[in-house]
Order: C-alpha cells, then sequence, then structure tokens
C-alpha cells in the first residue's frame, strides 16, 4: 500500500498542476526556462540560480467518490488508487486476544470460521473492540512460566517444600547479589548479554530497580538515548537534570529519562495540556503500525501545548517531543514491566537456591530464553549441580532430578563458603550413575553461590544433593513416540544388553546407533565400537523394524534373509577395535546431543590453552585493562541492525562466559573464520567498565589450529557442526 501512495503521488504530481514558491535548495541540471519565466531546466525545474524554486505542499491524495463511469483510464485508476490508500496490507488474527462477553458472542460481533478445527474469529479489529467498549485481554504465553511450574512441582517432589512464590519477600540479598553480578543464565528477561552489561552498572537493591532494569534494556529507551545516561546517573557520575522543571515530578523515579507509557501520558497532560482522552490518544498513536504518522498530527499540539502551559521555550519543547516521539510503537508500560521484573525475580531465586529443579524446568520447557541447552547445562555445573549423562535404563523421556549427595562443601556449612573445601568429595555418589565426581563450583566475581547461611534461610537441607539426569528427548530424530516406547518397555525390568534393548523396543538401527554414541549404553558394560560393530549383526536390514518384522504374523514365515538375533543365536564377538578417544566421544557427544555433560569441550584444550598463554574467562574480573588472548566455544553471534557494522560474540569456556566485540573493521577481516569456526581464539584488548568486562577483538583464529601447533588435540568432529549451527544467531 505504500508503494501505492507513492505511485498516487507522483501521478498526482504529474496530472494536477501545482504553484510555486521560491526555494534555492530545489536545482535542475539542464538549463531551460521554467513554467513562471524564470530560468530553469527542460522539464520546467528551476535552476540553482533562480529565486523560486519549492513546490507547495501537495494534500494527500483524496478519493472524488461516485461513479467513475465517463472517467478515462488514467483518472479511474488514480480513483482506485486514493480509494485504497489506508485500508490494511493484510488481516491476520491475533493469536493472544481474547474477547470477554456475558451474553454469547454470536449476537454481539460478526464471527467467522478460523483455519484450526473448532475456533471461530471475531471479524472486529482491535479498534472496533475498542470502541464498542468490548473486554478484550491480551493473553502472553511466556515458556518461563512453564519453567517455573515445573521446577515448582520438582521441589515439592524432591524436597517436600510447597513454595509460595506470592509470599516470596521482595528483599532477599543473594538474590540482588546474583542480579548485580550478572550471573543470570536462564534467568527471565535478564539473562541476554546486554541486560548483563548494565546489570554491574545499575546494581538493583530493590524490585523498583529491576522493574527499570527490564524496561530499559528496550528499542523505546535506546532511540531516545536514555540507557546511557540513566546509568551514569545510577553510578553517581552525572547528576540527575530535567529538560524542564515540571519534569520533575514525573521523571524522579527514573533520574529524568523517559522510561514508560504512564510517563508519557503524564507528560502530555501535565506540560502539554492535553486531556486525559488526548493523552490516551498519544498513547495509542505510538503503539500502532502507523505511529509515525499518527505522532506528526500531534506534533504541532504537543509543542505549543507545552509552551502555552507551561511556559518551555521552542527547543526544549522540540527537544522533549523528540525524546517522546521515540518512543513510537516501542512503549513499555511500567505495569507490564513490573510484572516481568516480579517473574525475573522469581526466576533469580529458583536459580539461586534450587539450581537442580530450576535447570530441569528450563530444559524441558525449552526452546526458549537466549541460550542453548548446551549454555543451560554448563552454567548449572559451575554453580556444583552435578548433571549426569542420558542412560537407556535410568533416564525418563524428559529430563529429570536424581540424588548424588551433598557435596564437601556443603556439608561443611559456613566454613565451607570460602571455597576451600571444594575439593572435598562429600557423600558418595550412587553406583552407575554415570559420573566420577561432582563438578566444582567455580568461585568468582560472575558466578554466585548462596552461603550456608542463606541456604539454610530459603531452601531445603536436601537441595544441594539434587543432581540433573539428562532425558532421551535430548537425542537428535528421538521423538515423544519412541520414548513412551523405552519407558513402557522398561517398566518390566531394565535392559540387560544390546540384544534385549532391540527385541523388547523395536528401534531402529539409526536410532540405536545415536543412543551408542551418546553413551546413553555405556551401562551395559561395552565399550562403545563393540555395540556399534555388534549392532548391524543385532538389527540386520535397518528398513525393518527389529526382530518382529521378520516373520509373518503367526504363520512363522521368514522374509528377508535370516539374522542371528531371528534364531536366538549369539552376536558374532567383536574383534580387536581401537579405544574411543576422549575427543572422539566429545564429538559424539556435541553431534548428537548438542552438549556433553561430562566437560566443556575447551576443557579438552585447556593444556595446549596454557602454553599459549590464554587466560581462562572466570580470570578476567580481576585483571586489569590492557591485551589478552582468550578462548571458548560461540554460543551467541549478534550482529545489530542498529549497531552499524559491529559484531557482538560470547565465547564460553568451562568457568565462563565473556563478551567480545568485532569493530566493522575486525569483522570483514575475520568473518570466514567466526562463521565457518565454532571455537575461537581471541586476541585483543581488556576493557572494564566498573566490574563490566569485555574483550575487543583484534585478531582472531581457529583454536583447534592454534591448538595444533603446540600439540593439542584433534577437533572434535561435532563441535564443527555448532559453527554452521550459530549463524542463526546472526541477525
Amino acid at each position: 500500500m505504500a508503494a501505492a501512495r507513492g505511485l498516487v503521488d507522483r501521478m498526482g504530481r504529474l496530472a494536477v498542476p501545482v504553484r510555486r514558491r521560491t526555494d534555492p535548495l530545489r536545482d535542475g541540471t539542464l538549463d531551460g526556462p521554467a513554467r513562471d519565466g524564470t530560468p530553469g531546466d527542460r522539464l520546467g525545474r528551476p535552476s540553482p540560480h533562480s529565486a523560486v524554486a519549492r513546490l507547495e505542499p501537495e494534500p494527500t491524495p483524496a478519493p472524488r467518490g461516485g461513479s467513475t463511469v465517463g472517467w478515462s483510464d488514467w483518472e479511474r485508476w488514480l480513483e482506485l488508487c486514493a480509494r485504497l490508500d489506508g485500508f490494511p496490507r493484510h488481516l491476520s488474527i491475533h493469536t493472544g486476544g481474547m474477547l470477554v462477553t456475558a451474553a454469547p458472542l454470536v449476537d454481539i460481533a460478526p464471527l467467522e470460521r478460523a483455519t484450526m478445527p473448532g475456533r471461530v474469529v471475531v471479524q472486529y479489529d482491535k479498534r472496533d473492540v475498542e470502541t464498542l467498549k468490548l473486554i478484550k485481554l491480551d493473553l502472553l504465553g511466556l515458556g518461563m512460566l512453564a519453567a517455573i511450574d515445573e521446577t515448582l512441582a520438582w521441589i515439592e517432589h524432591d524436597c517436600a517444600v510447597c513454595l509460595d512464590l506470592d509470599r516470596l519477600p521482595e528483599d532477599i540479598p543473594e538474590v540482588y547479589a546474583m542480579l548485580a553480578a550478572a550471573d543470570t543464565v536462564g534467568v527471565f528477561q535478564v539473562e541476554s548479554r546486554a541486560q548483563m552489561q548494565t546489570l554491574p552498572k545499575s546494581r538493583p537493591r530493590c524490585l523498583d530497580d529491576l522493574v527499570v532494569e527490564v524496561a530499559i534494556i528496550r528499542p523505546g529507551p535506546i532511540q531516545g538515548n536514555a540507557v546511557h545516561p540513566y546509568l551514569r546517573r545510577r553510578q553517581g557520575l552525572e547528576p540527575v537534570m530535567y529538560l524542564h522543571p515540571s519534569l520533575e515530578p514525573i521523571l524522579a523515579e527514573t533520574l529524568g529519562v523517559i522510561l514508560y507509557q504512564e510517563q508519557v501520558m503524564r507528560i502530555a497532560i501535565d506540560v502539554a495540556g492535553f486531556s486525559a482522552a488526548e493523552a490516551d490518544g498519544f498513547r495509542r498513536a505510538m503503539g500502532t503500525w502507523r505511529s509515525t504518522r499518527e505522532m506528526e498530527k500531534l506534533h504541532e499540539r504537543f509543542v505549543e501545548g507545552c509552551i502555552a502551559h507551561r511556559g518551555l521555550d521552542r527547543p526544549t519543547a522540540e527537544e522533549l517531543y523528540r525524546q517522546v516521539a521515540a518512543f513510537a510503537s516501542f512503549g513499555f508500560a511500567k505495569s507490564h514491566a513490573a510484572a516481568f521484573a516480579r517473574t525475573a525475580y522469581e526466576s533469580a531465586f529458583l536459580k539461586c537456591f534450587y539450581p537442580a529443579q530450576f535447570l530441569v524446568g528450563l530444559v524441558n520447557a525449552q526452546p526458549m530464553g537466549f541460550y542453548p541447552v548446551e549454555v543451560l547445562v554448563n552454567d548449572a555445573k559451575r554453580h556444583g549441580v552435578a548433571v549426569l549423562p542420558i542412560d537407556v535404563n535410568a533416564s525418563a523421556y524428559r529430563t529429570t532430578t536424581e540424588w548424588v549427595g551433598r557435596p564437601g562443601w556443603v556439608l561443611a556449612g559456613a566454613v565451607g563458603d570460602d571455597g576451600s573445601r571444594d575439593a572435598e568429595p562429600g557423600e558418595p555418589l550412587p553406583p552407575g550413575c554415570g559420573i566420577g565426581e561432582r563438578p566444582r563450583p567455580v568461585r568468582s566475581a560472575g558466578c554466585v553461590i548462596p552461603s550456608a547461611a542463606a541456604r539454610e534461610r530459603w531452601a531445603a537441607e536436601s537441595a544441594r544433593g539434587w543432581g540433573v539426569r539428562l532425558g532421551l528427548h535430548l537425542v537428535t530424530g528421538l521423538g515423544e513416540e519412541v520414548g513412551a516406547r523405552i519407558e513402557a518397555a522398561r517398566a518390566e525390568g531394565p535392559f540387560r544388553d544390546l540384544v534385549d534393548l532391540v527385541e523388547r523396543t523395536a528401534l531402529p538401527e539409526a536410532l540405536l546407533e545415536r543412543l551408542i554414541r551418546a553413551g546413553a549404553l555405556d551401562g551395559f558394560g561395552r565399550p562403545r565400537r563393540a555395540l556399534l560393530w555388534e549392532l548391524r549383526e543385532v538389527t540386520g536390514d535397518g528398513r525393518r523394524r527389529g526382530v518382529r518384522a521378520g516373520r509373518d504374523g503367526g504363520t512363522g514365515a521368514v522374509r528377508g534373509p535370516i539374522r542371528a538375533i531371528d534364531l536366538r543365536l549369539p552376536p558374532t564377538p567383536a574383534p580387536e577395535l581401537p579405544a574411543l578417544t576422549e575427543a572422539e566421544r566429545l564429538g559424539d557427544a556435541y553431534a548428537v546431543l548438542g552438549l556433553d555433560p561430562r566437560r566443556q569441550v575447551v576443557e579438552l584444550f585447556r593444556p595446549a590453552l596454557d602454553r599459549l598463554g590464554v587466560v581462562r574467562n572466570a580470570a578476567l574480573a580481576e585483571r586489569p585493562p590492557g591485551r589478552v588472548r582468550i578462548a571458548g566455544l560461540v554460543v551467541t553471534r549478534q550482529h545489530p541492525m542498529t549497531a552499524k557494522g559491529t559484531v557482538f560474540l560470547a565465547l564460553e569456556d568451562e568457568t565462563g562466559m565473556v563478551n567480545v566485540t568485532l569493530w566493522p573493521t575486525v569483522w570483514e577481516r575475520a568473518r570466514r573464520v567466526v562463521r565457518r569456526h565454532a571455537l575461537l581464539v581471541v586476541e585483543g584488548r581488556l576493557q572494564r567498565d566498573g566490574s563490566v568486562v569485555n574483550v575487543v577483538a583484534r585478531r582472531i583464529e581457529p583454536l583447534v589450529e592454534a591448538a595444533g601447533r603446540v600439540g593439542g588435540p584433534p577437533n572434535p568432529p561435532g563441535v564443527r557442526a555448532l559453527g554452521y549451527a550459530g549463524l542463526r544467531r546472526l541477525g
């Protein structure tokens, strides 16, 4: 429709004579007389040396109406475009908009059938509903609510504690310590890299501060140049200033910057002299898809109102309007921000005091949030949570909790708060759990472990004794139906070996191979290569479904070649096969699951990286600014349109994550390496802004190549694909 409007404008100028006014900025390149006799070009455009030239503003083409009989084709086309101008481009269904009425809906509004069976749609749009004074509710679906709900269910199941989050105090110091440290992977709304950069600067100390934090990393405040002034004022680096004294009562809570729609409405009423109805229209204009046009209609009214009502001078009134207009289409209501902030606070509490149950909720609620499952799992391990591998005899289809015993630093109580007891084994691990030892918590400024006193007050005593057993759903290609089949067969008793698994589940060969590569059959006590050797003989033709597909009903007739399993013959012993290397095991884990529960991939290269002088990410918090070399797995790649060509990476190693900035010139040089490799070594300059650490890259190379020069291990093949998968995060 915008194209049709432009066509009407251009055609209107060609078809309708217009008057001209003086405008020395309108010039022509071909000399010739203008239509009013002044020097100009051959097309009637004025010369740059003439004193005439400006077109008067033309009104928006309006339809003439009536019948078009007798009109020329040209006039009829212009009339059609003018009548279509302003119509919606298309109609769509608001997936969360619900209309609530006392009487049957069919008696109040025209309905139509939706494409989904059994659903109907109201033919009114939201403006019609508002005009008719009907009640419309917008229902927002949040994956975090599902994650929190499952977390609470696991807490009740594991710890016999029924948490009522509505009664959760809003002043728990450990929660705000975690937020101020930007230890927020998995926390609702404040887990993005941009939020992690601002949290140590804003340092929320109460829920109102968290409301501001949720609202400030939005397009509206960013376009209105509100983010950096607020953060500087929050840190005491600059005084709080207001464009005019009349704004102080409105903007005092946000230190003089505009963050909420409610503030915009109060400015319109108290400063510009709008009525309440006009201010509400002002708010609606900011939220419509034609907000720029609607706001421009109110521009002069707003500026003149500020001058007349509060005595602002015109430049100040224009600047105030510019700041307000920056919220067009991106205004964020404080009530909305407050609801989000409360959910963020609750999710931070669960992460802090019930990390195992919270991880289960997050993993089972995927896809959601900012990070893949691999990052969530590694973050939980850095907080001391034991993550157990997939096991066909222990794993349910979904990820669950499993008792692993309390570690030594938990049993030590307050004595272990300083990290001196992290190496103590604590309670024995259950036999056959799949891990040899529990992960030690990372003691750094970016990884907050609550003290023993805080755990005693806010968490159940057994909370730190639970680990996480990864579910079968993480295996590539294993769907819910297959998971239910495995669980039903296992209910009759544990699987004894590969033959027993094939007989009782009839799983396809390709899926069994993935289970072997993921380590789900390690509990059988056989090497993985031996199981893979045995797999083809056990399953036979991969196109058939297990053992029972080899016989025809009850006739006993055999279809296809006879297999050893059909005759109940033992499989042929596997020859001597080389043992699986750690790089191969890691590669299989990342290829099949996208993660490895035992170790983060960078840990495999740590001896070589130490020889290269690579600094661990956790140590960057204590390192002074200057040249530095880091390495890690790229977990996010961002190329925001507003960043003018700058690319941002998040690199994770076994100790934490760090932000890496690539200026446009560096990005052009390193584009191919960053796009093709998931593991990188970055040389650059460490920058520090308070407690916020960032690395500005100068040189980037593949980690595997750099480690290979000093005798490092080969590249785990499954990790290579992550470099390509990460391209989806380049926007």
